[in-house]
């Protein structure tokens, strides 16, 4: 029996010193998270308004030290700029921003423009292999200082790192799971990327943008910047309205809505939204398509030619030149491809239009019967478009395409024996006389250039925007030429060297049985210059369109038809999102509104968790005391 009485007593002892072990780690917090499968080193939440951080990583603006410190860099940005800098690092107030604290202890910033991602220029500096962009958080300062290498032991950025760029980067780096982002940007399963990022990142109702206009316009100190209200992050933009009213059983029958272009804006001014209104086809009797992605590509497209600047609006395919196909901005933009893939569509019309089975073909070889035929640069260019304007709106009424040729003398990589012809005036003659009016109908009419077409009217909105805000001073503000690209680039695979090296191989790869007539062609889209504008008057206005104001009013609120039934209009206004910045924090239970020090320390697991574990542990330690005494007093009595 004393060996049993021993026995019992030395589990007891071990019981207790288990208990009180545990005890002590779930209050100091060596004990680790049990489910907590987000950044390794996320800093504790500093106030008690703000929401708890996700997983993922997921954490409000300003609710953590690191944002908190990042919102302080902005700041001083924004307000300590040099005189006339062109540093992106200070002019770029749209983009998007990163901070990093190093092993070192030294904090450091990056910032997104269209070289490079924010997340990438940590990186570099992380290796040594930029200077370092330092932030003191005792003076509120941020400075350029020599480069030198030192791990990260924590990050955060402003925007989810992105998929296709950042993610990769980070992870290649190891230093991934050290991240924390306040807004998303991966699109999960059944989301659609195009819907997600506008909520983000709208240049006037993106909660990101919301939130740092906040900061730098209103509350001009750090703290947590958050909804007012979780009802106002449901409010939207006005191409997700328009976008809205065109899906699902709402859908009105018989509208190509996959046909949209954006045909009226208005301009908020800055301080207030924008309304949209969409021009489509109407099908009678056909089901109607499904316009989405055609309608946040219009937005997207009006976005790309405010942020490029006009001079990079081209692309090039000619053989000689594959190191210059398409401006290296524009080259990473949903615009650009549109583009670039309309001037190889451009080089098959052409082909097609040659075939003499058909009227037009025909025609065209008996007519360069005994020519030499040429070498020929053809490229599309805007038409001089047709606008109404009235104060802060604008109606564009018209905005056609039109179709570029002159004889032009180039060779083709691995064809050393190729040779333009000479004289080749006679053949441009009947080229200028018979194709390129076909031509012509094809870029305004026919379905292959329906993107083309769209993109370009968003062109017309842009350069009605861009004048404005350079006449009233926002045009830096808004980035109007800032060529930061980081939140319009695709997330596909597409290379601009795939439409060139296809170009390439379509170049021979129709024949006609008809030896004459011109072999190769070269050119491209140049929306480089300003767009030309014929303003139509009051009178003529309302003689040729006096129903279209009260049709795109009503647009805003349901698909409406023309008169004629021949187009309809849907549309929406913005709803800038209401956000509240706290410019004195409330300690969040256990902690302080610095976020160094003076609570528990971070463990992944709520407040309420560690409380509950402790009280549990104590329960185990009371019952192993009394176990024990127990065991004393069975052994007493023995």
């Amino acid at each position: 029996m004393g060996n049993v009485i021993k026995e019992r007593s030395r589990i007891a002892v071990l019981t207790r010193l288990a208990a009180v072990l545990l005890l002590i780690w779930s209050v100091i917090g060596i004990a680790p998270a049990a489910s907590h499968a987000g950044p390794q080193l996320a800093a504790p939440i500093i106030d008690a308004r703000c929401p708890p951080i996700t997983p993922e990583g997921l954490v409000g603006y300003g609710c953590h030290k690191l944002s908190v410190y990042l919102q302080e860099a902005r700041l001083d940005l924004r307000y300590n700029r040099p005189p006339k800098t062109t540093d992106k690092l200070y002019t770029n107030v749209r983009g998007n921003y990163a901070i990093a604290q190093l092993q070192d202890g030294r904090y450091i910033i990056g910032y997104s423009d269209g070289a490079k991602h924010a997340e990438i220029r940590l990186i570099e500096q992380m290796q040594g292999k930029a200077p370092r962009i330092e932030f003191d958080p005792q003076t509120g300062k941020v400075s350029y200082q020599p480069a030198k290498a030192s791990p990260i032991k924590e990050g955060y950025s402003e925007i989810e790192p992105c998929k296709k760029t950042c993610n990769p980067a980070l992870e290649n780096a190891k230093v991934r799971d050290k991240f924390t982002y306040s807004y998303r940007w991966n699109a999960g399963p059944g989301e659609d990327p195009k819907v997600l990022r506008d909520q983000t990142n709208n240049r006037n109702t993106g909660a990101k943008q919301v939130a740092v206009q906040t900061l730098l316009n209103e509350t001009k100190a750090s703290g947590p910047i958050l909804p007012k209200t979780p009802q106002e992050l449901a409010k939207g933009s006005a191409v997700s309205k328009a976008a809205g009213k065109q899906m699902g059983p709402i859908r009105p029958g018989g509208i190509d809505f996959s046909s949209v272009q954006l045909r009226y804006v208005t301009d908020g001014g800055g301080s207030g939204g924008d309304t949209y209104s969409f021009e489509t086809a109407t099908t009678p009797g056909q089901e109607s398509k499904d316009g989405t992605n055609q309608i946040y590509d219009a937005d997207e497209a009006l976005n790309t030619w405010m942020a490029v600047e006009p001079s990079r609006f081209w692309v090039n395919l000619n053989p000689s030149q594959p190191d210059k196909v398409i401006d290296q901005y524009l080259g990473q933009t949903q615009a650009g491809r549109i583009l670039l893939e309309a001037d190889l569509e451009l080089k098959r019309a052409w082909t097609r239009f040659q075939d003499p089975k058909t009227p037009v073909g025909l025609e065209y070889w008996n007519r360069m019967t005994g020519l030499n035929g040429a070498c020929i640069r053809q490229w599309i260019v805007p038409k001089t478009a047709t606008i109404r304007e009235e104060g802060n709106r604008l109606y564009i009424l018209q905005a056609p395409l039109e179709v570029k040729a002159e004889a032009f003398d180039f060779t083709i990589p691995g064809d050393p024996n190729f040779k333009c012809p000479a004289n080749p005036e006679p053949s441009m003659a009947v080229y200028r006389d018979l194709l390129l009016p076909e031509l012509n109908k094809a870029v305004n009419a026919a379905p292959e250039f329906k993107d083309l077409r769209r993109v370009y009217v968003s062109r017309v909105a842009a350069e009605w925007y861009r004048e404005r805000m350079t006449a009233d001073g926002r045009a830096a503000e808004a980035g109007i030429d800032s060529n930061d690209v980081s939140t319009l680039e695709r997330e596909d695979d597409w290379k601009p060297a795939d439409v060139f090296n296809q170009y390439l191989k379509e170049i021979s790869g129709t024949t006609y049985e008809l030896p004459n007539g011109v072999k190769v062609t070269t050119g491209g889209v140049d929306f480089t210059q300003p767009v030309k504008k014929t303003k139509l008057s009051d009178t003529t206005f309302k003689e040729q369109h006096g129903a279209l104001p009260t049709t795109v009013d009503k647009s805003l609120t349901e698909v409406t038809k023309t008169s004629d039934e021949k187009q309809a209009y849907l549309g929406g206004s913005d709803e800038i999102p209401d956000f509240v910045g706290f410019k004195r924090p409330t300690p969040a239970p256990g902690g302080n509104a610095g976020g160094d020090g003076g609570g528990l320390p971070i463990t992944g697991a709520p407040i309420y968790t560690i409380v509950a574990a402790g009280t549990m542990l104590i329960l185990i330690g009371v019952v192993a005391l009394w176990r024990t005494r127990r065991v004393r007093w069975v052994a007493a009595r023995k």
